[in-house]
């Protein structure tokens, strides 16, 4: 059996299952475990995956005991002693793509796995599990039937939580306004009348920044609605993206056959991995060099 660690917020919940879904291809069985959201004081997320119409087994407590994994008595008494390190596979973010987790079998993988190389080879079968979703509010309709009749390209900023000290040493300083200016220079270049609509979490901020004529931010998803946002950028044309894998993943989701995707050429300031950005995406860095 393989169990999976399920974590963090929407985007890495889906690169997470998405792995899982390879496992299933490749006759192996699969369990989740999502005790990450167990611990309020730990983490405020919440597990987001139920928005699809998907099957995710959840591994027992029994099952996760025989890793030292849970809040069973056994499980315990193996994380204080340390048995049965070998049971368990913590992703190295350094190594990037990680190919020899297919060759394992009755272990517990912990990671974000945020790489279409882990299941790019089953994508119609990843579109099929991750559908625009049905139920919309009527502003985020309104935006669907606008995006999809104009040369629309997104663009999503991630600020909020980007801000703070901790993130900003991890994530600050790559997805720059120079960074914008040279995407949206490039997709004017490459596209005939695009309309540019922009995906934020500090809409005032980016009403100030996006001032033209061909711009709008779209601000009528926000908290338990927050992921209508995604799928609205996965049906524009075109998308720029930052680097937060709720933006990748509206990306990867696009399903135009000649999408122009342009992404930051760095994902993180304190690992030197580049198997996150897809090879055929466009690379700009925070100089808007490309």
């Amino acid at each position: 059996m393989i169990i999976i660690e399920i974590s963090g917020g929407l985007g890495n919940q889906m690169f997470q299952y998405a792995l899982g879904q390879k496992f299933i291809s490749m006759g192996k069985k699969v369990k989740y475990d999502l005790s990450f959201y167990n611990d309020r004081v730990q983490t405020l997320r919440q597990f987001e995956l139920d928005i699809f119409d998907l099957d995710c087994p959840v591994a027992s407590n029994s099952e996760l005991s025989r890793f030292g994994k849970g809040n069973s008595l056994k499980s315990r008494l193996k994380q204080k002693l340390g048995w049965d390190k070998e049971k368990i596979y913590e992703e190295n973010l350094d190594l990037g793509y990680q190919p020899r987790i297919f060759e394992l079998d009755d272990i517990y993988l912990s990671g974000y796995w945020q790489s279409e190389l882990y299941f790019k080879d089953i994508r119609e079968q990843i579109l099929s599990i991750y559908r625009l979703p049905k139920e919309m509010n009527e502003k985020s309709r309104k935006f669907l039937l606008r995006i999809n009749e104009d040369n629309s390209v997104s663009i999503h900023v991630r600020r909020g939580d980007y801000l703070n000290k901790e993130n900003y040493r991890v994530y600050g300083g790559i997805c720059t306004n120079c960074y914008y200016k040279k995407a949206i220079e490039y997709m004017r270049k490459s596209i005939d009348n695009p309309k540019f609509y922009i995906f934020t979490n500090d809409s005032e901020w980016a009403k100030m920044q996006f001032k033209e004529n061909d711009m709008e931010v779209v601000e009528c998803n926000n908290g338990n609605n927050s992921y209508l946002d995604m799928f609205l950028m996965s049906s524009c044309k075109a998308n720029i993206i930052a680097n937060s894998t709720f933006s990748w993943w509206g990306a990867w989701l696009n399903s135009e056959q000649e999408k122009l995707v342009i992404a930051p050429k760095k994902w993180f300031n304190n690992h030197e991995i580049n198997d996150i950005v897809c090879e055929s995406w466009i690379k700009i860095d925070s100089q808007g060099e490309i």
